[in-house]
C-alpha cells in the first residue's frame, strides 16, 4: 500500500514539473525580442494604472477642407479613450511627404513615438527598435484584412506594422474621346495601348498621351506593372534586368516615333494638364494623390468633397499603367502604423496599450482616409462604410478593389525602399527623358542599369 501510494505522489510530481515546464516554455516560446528586451504580448493593460501614448501622423492636406485630417484623427484618438479613459494620447502632425529624419533621430535619442503613422508606405525602420505586429494580430484580424496589404507590411511572414489602405498608382484617361477609354480597363498590353491611342488620336485630333518624363515614377510605373517587382529585390539588388528595361523604354519609343505625345518634352511636362482639359490628350501620366483628386473631381467622377460629381457627364476614368509583360501587376502604397519601444522599456502593458492604438488608428481612419485618396481600406469589414463615404461610382469601386488585391508595394526594409526612392528620383527621370533627345533605348537602359548598380555599391562602401 505504501509502495502504491509513493507511485501516485511521484506521478503527481512528474506531472506537476512537466505542467510548470510547460507553462515556462510556452511562456518562453510567446515572447518577443526587440533589442535588448523580451516582450510578452499577452500582457494586459492595468486598469489602475495611467498610460501616456504619443503617436506621430502626417496630415493629409485635403484642398477643400483644410484641418479636415487632423479633426478626423482627434476624434478617433477620442473614440479609443472613452474605451480606455486611463490611456492619454499626445498627438504631433507633421507634414504628408515629411520624410522619416525626425523618428531617426529620436531612434538615436531612444525615445521614438508609440505610435507613428507611414502613409506613403509602410517601413521596417529600425528591428532594434519596431515591435513586429504579427504577435498581437488575432487570427480574425488577419482574415479582415486584405492579403495584398498584409504582405506590403510583412518579411518573413512577420507583419511590421498595421495596414489601413491601399493606393494604387493610376493614370487619368478621357473616356469621351473614344469608347475604347470607357468602361472598366482592369488591364491592357503594349500593343492594345498604341492602338487605343491612335484610335484616340483619329477620332479626336488629340495629342495622344501628355506625360512629364522628367518625372521617373512615369517610367517606374510601367516597369512594376510589366514585372511585378520594384527596383530593388529583398537583398537590396537591382531586380530590373536590361532586356526589361529595354523593352518598356521601346514602348515609350514607338510612341514618340508614331507621334502619339509631343516631342518637346519640357512644354509637354508644363502644359500636359491644360491639353488634357482643352480636349487635346487622351491620357495623362504620372498621377500622384492630389493630381489624382483634381482630375478625378474635375472630371465629375467625385465631387469637391468626396460626394459623388451633379455632373451628368465622366469625363476623367482611371487606367492602370500599361505592360509589356505576359502579365499585369498594380504599383501602389500601403499606409500604415508602426509601433516602437523606447529607453528605458515601458513595459509589456504599454506595448500592448501602443498595439491596440495602433490597431484602432488602421481601422477607424483608414477608410475616412480612403475615401478622400481614391485607395482602399486595408479591412474587409471596412468596406461598406467606404464604398458609401467614397461617392465613387461601382466602376471605380470594382477597378479600384481589382487593383488592390494584386498591389505591389515598395521594399519593406527602410533601406531599400529609401534607396529606391532616390533612384525613382535622381535616376529614371534623368535617364528617362533622353528618349526625346533622340538617345537608343538600349543605351538608356544599359545607363540606368549602371547607375542602380552603382548606388548599391556606393552604399555598401562608403
Amino acid at each position: 500500500m505504501l509502495r502504491h501510494w509513493k507511485r501516485v505522489v511521484a506521478i503527481a510530481a512528474a506531472l506537476i514539473i512537466a505542467g510548470g515546464a510547460y507553462v515556462y516554455w510556452s511562456y518562453q516560446g510567446r515572447l518577443v525580442q526587440v533589442g535588448d528586451v523580451q516582450i510578452d504580448p499577452n500582457a494586459s493593460i492595468d486598469p489602475s494604472r495611467s498610460y501616456t501614448l504619443v503617436v506621430w501622423e502626417r496630415e493629409v492636406p485635403l484642398p477643400w477642407e483644410t484641418g479636415a485630417h487632423t479633426e478626423a484623427v482627434n476624434e478617433a484618438i477620442s473614440e479609443f479613450q472613452k474605451v480606455w479613459p486611463n490611456i492619454h494620447v499626445e498627438l504631433r502632425i507633421f507634414g504628408w511627404e515629411d520624410g522619416h529624419g525626425d523618428l531617426r533621430e529620436a531612434l538615436s535619442d531612444g525615445n521614438p513615438p508609440d505610435v507613428y503613422g507611414m502613409p506613403l508606405g509602410t517601413r521596417l525602420i529600425d528591428a532594434h527598435w519596431q515591435i513586429p505586429v504579427t504577435p498581437y494580430m488575432s487570427a480574425e484580424a488577419a482574415q479582415d484584412t486584405l492579403e495584398s496589404a498584409l504582405r506590403a507590411v510583412s518579411a518573413d511572414g512577420v507583419a511590421w506594422g498595421w495596414p489601413r489602405w491601399i493606393l494604387p498608382q493610376v493614370w487619368i484617361a478621357r473616356e469621351d474621346l473614344t469608347e475604347s477609354l470607357g468602361g472598366s480597363r482592369v488591364a491592357w498590353n503594349a500593343d492594345e495601348f498604341l492602338e487605343i491611342l491612335a484610335e484616340s488620336k483619329t477620332k479626336s485630333g488629340s495629342q495622344g498621351i501628355m506625360l512629364n518624363p522628367y518625372d521617373g515614377n512615369l517610367f517606374f510605373e510601367v516597369m512594376v506593372a510589366s514585372t511585378g517587382r520594384n527596383v530593388l529585390d529583398e537583398t537590396g539588388r537591382r531586380a530590373w534586368s536590361v532586356e526589361e528595361m529595354t523593352q518598356a523604354l521601346t514602348l515609350f519609343d514607338t510612341i514618340i516615333d508614331r507621334g502619339l505625345t509631343l516631342n518637346d518634352a519640357a512644354r509637354m511636362s508644363r502644359t500636359r494638364l491644360a491639353t488634357f482639359w482643352n480636349r487635346q490628350a487622351s491620357i495623362v501620366a504620372p498621377v500622384n494623390a492630389w493630381l489624382l483628386r483634381h482630375l478625378m473631381t474635375r472630371g465629375g467622377v467625385v465631387g469637391d468633397e468626396g460626394g459623388l460629381s451633379d455632373e451628368v457627364q465622366h469625363t476623367s476614368v482611371a487606367v492602370p499603367p500599361p505592360t509589356v509583360g505576359t502579365t499585369q501587376h498594380y504599383p501602389a502604397l500601403v499606409g500604415g502604423y508602426a509601433v516602437f519601444r523606447k529607453e528605458p522599456y515601458q513595459g509589456d502593458d504599454h506595448t500592448k496599450a501602443a498595439m491596440l492604438l495602433a490597431e484602432h488608428l488602421s481601422r477607424r481612419l483608414g477608410p475616412w482616409e480612403a475615401a478622400n485618396l481614391f485607395a482602399v481600406p486595408a479591412h474587409f469589414t471596412s468596406w461598406e462604410m467606404w464604398r458609401t463615404d467614397s461617392g465613387l461610382p461601382e466602376k471605380e469601386i470594382e477597378l479600384l478593389t481589382q487593383w488592390s488585391s494584386k498591389a505591389i508595394a515598395p521594399p519593406l526594409a527602410d533601406g531599400h525602399a529609401s534607396r529606391q526612392q532616390r533612384i525613382i528620383d535622381h535616376v529614371l527621370g534623368e535617364a528617362f527623358v533622353k528618349l526625346w533627345s533622340g538617345v537608343e533605348p538600349l543605351q538608356i537602359a544599359e545607363e540606368i542599369a549602371q547607375a542602380i548598380d552603382g548606388v548599391r555599391a556606393e552604399v555598401a562602401h562608403p
